[in-house]
């Protein structure tokens, strides 16, 4: 299982959001340290890379290593009121997500 939690959204909100304009897709890897991405953007020219440590979330539990390939567009989302960004997976058996 894997679980990212945070209290004050809009501070991954925004870094997502500088991300999402240099990369379409992103593959996460996780583990039990933390959230890792580093990804070159389609042209070759900007290399993003980003590390979340599992200390900086208020809840954060890994169970073993996963990676997950998202759309960052799809990603962000916002509403009018609040903006949110959530990240909650539980893999029971690869690939099967529920």
């Amino acid at each position: 299982m894997f679980e990212a939690r945070l209290v004050q959204s809009s501070i991954l909100k925004k870094v997502l959001e500088a991300i999402k304009d240099l990369l379409n897709e992103a593959t996460f890897d996780c583990s039990d340290s933390g959230i890792q991405l580093q990804a070159m953007d389609n042209s070759h020219v900007s290399l993003v890379s980003m590390n979340l440590r599992s200390d900086g979330f208020d809840k954060y539990r890994c169970d073993r290593n996963i990676s997950m390939g998202m759309n960052l567009g799809r990603l962000v989302y916002s509403d009018e009121r609040e903006l949110y960004v959530s990240l909650f997976f539980c893999l029971t058996h690869p690939p099967t997500c529920c």
